[in-house]
């Protein structure tokens, strides 16, 4: 589950980019030296990272060969920097090597990309890339893209969350040291969604060195962190505890809230005092998830735009803490029912209901997509519900397999309802698929495509593939008969289990599969 814990927080420094370009300013010049220096050091990450997103289908064996090359020539450049080849930027050094590879382009159909020189180059490469990419198996980690098109679509929203955690993990750190980190964040984040990998890689250690560099003012929990090396260094402070709240902060911040000029500030520069706002709150309240911090900025957002338009502003917004607390209660209401779910019904029951919820309401999606986020959001409340910071964690982790639902929407529109919430704001997107309910849009297939014919071959699956099996029944099931209620659709996943517990102990279990599958179809049209 660790790959899911702080994704956020990941995402947000895998995507800090620095200009690897040759200097064209003097002050240029000790830049790229250190640049040159980290691609020396990192050369087989680097190389690694590149291949296996520019040909998503290669295999390891592949990508290690192109390891030991790009080995080589950093080992040959370094033993003398006059070779012309030298001088070449990093990305170029790696796509000549990828195109170089015996086979390789017409293996995997790229050789149009490597026909192609400079920056021509890398753009065909970048965009020859695969949004689906169904031919893998799924990895519970956020699609990169997705954090791209959400940064493009809506900046602020973006860069209020990357806000309301940082502040969260260094409430210690000043509000005009944090604005400075998100500004530099903002200006150099279009290049690394251009698909640079190096730019990427280098981006993120030059902040995780920054943040080291700083850790009076801004952690004592990363000291073990900044002495570890690239990329150690990064995951253990991505990973690392928060850091304590500072004795001097109080519970509350009196001047949002008990200043008699608080529109006023407000409408001198509304996102900084937004801003701010977020910042102080979330500093104040670790206990709190992402999600639950940005519906709290917008509820006191949209009170100040209320109260502001009154005879006395101030009389209206001091009540402010309430409308807080209502909106917490309300989200934890919702984290205490999906743990008593999970605590009344157990892994493989929870696991089945919510499959069905989620088949019923997004039936569009592949039987793989359905599955796997139906076992993500197990994963989550496995991994939470038993934690003393329940709520935090539960509500970030349902909110990241949500927004893998809404990052397979990215492409492709799965039906309005689900459509309109990937598309509302991103605080309040759980409530909106927690209000849904089934898709009545959708008209499943005319035929049953098998879904009722078993084999022998069931018997020689082992107890992971057997359960894979069942799910998929499960979810076919669903898209089958969408209109039966959970209580029938569970029956019918009884009996499956059953024919195939009884077929397996029989003497000829094709001829028993024969006989009850039939059986088994017929319940199904009669439910």
């Amino acid at each position: 589950m660790k790959q899911l814990k702080l994704t956020g927080f990941v995402i947000f420094f895998f995507f800090l980019t620095e200009s690897l370009t040759l200097p064209t300013q003097p002050q240029d010049v000790d830049d790229v030296r250190i640049t040159q220096k980290f691609i020396e050091d990192n050369v087989g990450y680097i190389t690694i990272i590149a291949f296996a997103q520019y040909i998503q289908e290669a295999s390891f064996e592949e990508v290690e060969m192109l390891v030991k090359t790009m080995a080589e020539y950093r080992d040959k450049c370094l033993a003398d920097r006059t070779r012309p080849e030298c001088s070449k930027l990093t990305n170029e050094v790696l796509l000549e090597n990828i195109c170089a590879m015996e086979g390789l382009p017409q293996k995997y159909n790229f050789s149009h990309c490597c026909r192609k020189v400079d920056f021509e180059r890398r753009l065909c490469f970048f965009h020859n890339k695969k949004a689906d990419i169904g031919f893998l198996p799924p990895l519970p980690t956020l699609d990169p893209e997705e954090k791209c098109q959400t940064y493009k679509n809506n900046r602020e929203s973006f860069l209020n969350k990357n806000i309301a955690i940082l502040s969260q993990k260094f409430p210690k750190i000043g509000f005009k040291q944090l604005t400075s980190l998100l500004e530099d964040v903002s200006s150099k984040y279009d290049g690394c969604c251009e698909g640079d990998v190096v730019q990427c890689i280098h981006g993120r250690s030059k902040v995780m060195s920054h943040i080291c560099s700083k850790q009076d003012s801004i952690s004592s929990k990363i000291k073990d962190c900044c002495e570890k090396n690239i990329p150690e260094r990064g995951e253990c402070i991505i990973y690392s505890n928060k850091d304590d709240r500072p004795n001097d902060l109080s519970l509350r911040e009196a001047k949002f809230i008990e200043s008699d000029n608080v529109c006023e500030k407000r409408d001198a520069d509304q996102a900084n005092f937004m801003a701010e706002f977020l910042y102080e709150y979330s500093r104040r309240h670790p206990e709190l998830s992402t999600p639950e911090l940005l519906r709290i900025a917008k509820v006191y957002e949209d009170l100040l735009k209320e109260c502001c338009n009154m005879e006395n502003p101030p009389e209206c917004y001091r009540h402010a803490e309430n409308r807080f607390n209502e909106t917490t209660e309300k989200s934890l209401k919702i984290v205490q029912q999906e743990c008593e779910h999970f605590q009344n019904l157990g892994k493989d029951d929870l696991k089945y209901h919510y499959l069905i919820n989620l088949t019923k309401l997004a039936p569009q999606l592949s039987t793989e997509e359905l599955t796997f986020l139906g076992k993500e959001m197990v994963i989550a409340l496995t991994t939470c519900c038993t934690l003393s910071e329940e709520f935090a964690c539960v509500d970030n982790l349902m909110d990241l397999v949500l927004g893998e639902l809404c990052g397979i929407n990215e492409n492709r529109n799965i039906n309005p309802a689900v459509d309109h919430c990937c598309k509302t704001n991103f605080a309040f997107r759980r409530s909106c698929f927690e209000s849904l309910e089934a898709d009545k849009t959708y008209v499943p297939p005319s035929t049953s495509q098998g879904l009722f014919t078993f084999h022998a071959d069931l018997c020689q699956a082992h107890n992971e593939e057997l359960q894979r099996k069942k799910d998929r029944f499960l979810v076919n099931l669903v898209k089958l008969k969408p209109e039966l209620a959970g209580e029938e659709l569970w029956s019918l996943l009884a009996d499956f289990t059953n024919v195939v517990e009884k077929c397996c102990k029989a003497q000829e279990p094709e001829a028993c599969f024969k006989e009850e599958s039939p059986k088994l179809a017929a319940k199904s049209q009669a439910a």
